[in-house]
């Protein structure tokens, strides 16, 4: 898959397209979507592995919602089928912990930013990994957001890569450190927006934002105003520490599925009717549940248990 870094698959993003195959055929379109992007993941796998000698560091990065997570398992499972071993950094356990991150303008705190990680173990540990092939990292709390006391060592052995995913993971001030050592740079983010007859439905940024709310409420017992309120902080931090630093990837993956918003709108649309009428989110709501309601809906028990998309709306395959 040799490709710049701003270059990445498209799909249908036409709303007519999208509600014509999403009446017609779900199964069949969300089959199309799914092996398009899974195509997409080997595509990679494949340059990896077939580079002599083997990278020893896969970074991956993405801003919010961008299907990090499972795009890092699916890579890794693309890397065994082709004889490279692999183990998973996820650079959420090097966080400082709650109230340890710089505070913001408003006295918040910065959660997004690399100083509310542990910049010098994360380099620590990277180059422990480029050099012997070992490391012994932190393992993190999210329930009560501190550290766990006990740390977990990661060990790679011959033919084996680490796959080192979170949204400072191309960030020069922790790659730029480390020892000159072969290493892939993944970028991953929803490239593509939804469009209709009248212009831009959803934005790339928006569809994320509906991941998040479908996500957050799923998964952390957080509410759609709540997530709300957090988005325009989560926003600035991409644009400051994720997204200057995406030039620099090896390769783009366009994280989009073009059936999606099929699955995600009815559970969307019910959260977003849940934001009070003075909540100051209340008139974005109102816009993107507006939005939401021109795309056809699509049963999720469609979904494959390997989708990404099981990240956001749960019942995925172990």
């Amino acid at each position: 898959m040799e490709q710049p870094a701003a270059e990445y698959t498209a799909y249908r993003n036409s709303a007519e397209e999208i509600n014509r195959a999403a009446r017609e055929d779900p199964e069949n379109f969300i089959r199309r979507s799914e092996e398009g992007y899974h195509d997409d993941i080997r595509a990679i796998a494949r340059r990896i592995a077939g580079e002599e000698p083997l990278c020893r560091l896969v970074m991956l990065a993405g801003p919010s919602s961008s299907g990090k997570t499972t795009t890092a398992h699916l890579l890794e499972k693309a890397l065994r089928s082709l004889g490279v071993g692999s183990e998973s950094i996820s650079l959420d356990d090097f966080y400082l912990g709650e109230g340890l991150a710089p505070l913001l303008p408003d006295g918040k705190h910065d959660y997004e930013c690399l100083e509310a990680l542990d910049a010098e173990e994360i380099r620590r540990c990277l180059c422990g990994l480029a050099e012997q092939g070992r490391c012994e990292m932190p393992v993190f709390d999210f329930e009560r957001h501190v550290r766990y006391p006990h740390r977990r060592r990661v060990v790679l052995q011959d033919r084996e890569v680490a796959v080192v995913e979170g949204i400072h993971a191309l960030n020069p001030e922790l790659v730029d450190s480390l020892p000159d050592v072969r290493r892939k740079r993944v970028y991953i983010s929803v490239k593509q927006g939804v469009v209709d007859r009248r212009g831009v439905l959803l934005s790339p940024d928006e569809i994320r934002l509906v991941r998040r709310i479908v996500r957050d409420f799923n998964f952390r017992q957080t509410g759609p105003d709540t997530t709300l309120s957090m988005w325009p902080n989560v926003m600035r931090g991409e644009r400051r520490y994720i997204k200057p630093f995406r030039k620099d990837a090896d390769v783009t993956v366009n994280s989009f599925h073009a059936y999606e918003l099929c699955v995600l709108r009815d559970q969307a649309i019910g959260l977003l009717r849940t934001v009070p009428a003075d909540s100051p989110n209340r008139a974005e709501a109102r816009r993107l549940a507006e939005g939401l309601a021109g795309i056809e809906p699509i049963d999720r028990a469609l979904v494959p248990g390997t989708s990404m998309i099981r990240e956001f709306i749960g019942g995925g395959a172990e």
